[in-house]
């Protein structure tokens, strides 16, 4: 009998995840837009942690055998929500991790 792949799990992203998460997103963003250096992608910008310390965010982490492999953030504004940026290890796409992830912002 083969060994059990691990489950993923969702939790809150901690304050100490947020250097993993941002090269996480960096990483799925260039790998998806083709960008020729995907770790570099918008290392100018802060998705990651600008949303994980504004006020209505609820930040997200996806947790595969005890390391970070993606994240999301849930904006509430009034009546008015949304989420994103969602991002997973692009290695890992296509596994339903990014469904863990947006069941747990409804």
């Amino acid at each position: 009998m083969g060994t059990a792949a691990p489950s993923v799990a969702i939790r809150a992203l901690a304050e100490t995840d947020l250097p993993e998460a941002e090269r996480i997103f960096r990483l799925a963003f260039g790998t998806f837009l083709g960008a020729p250096e995907p770790e570099t992608f918008w290392s100018d910008r802060d998705y990651v942690r600008g949303r994980w310390q504004a006020p209505y965010v609820a930040a997200f982490a996806a947790e595969l055998g005890g390391e970070l492999v993606g994240s999301n953030f849930a904006t509430r504004w009034g009546s008015v929500g949304f989420f994103g940026p969602l991002t997973i290890r692009p290695d890992l796409w296509d596994r339903g991790i990014g469904a863990r992830l947006v069941e747990a912002v409804t």
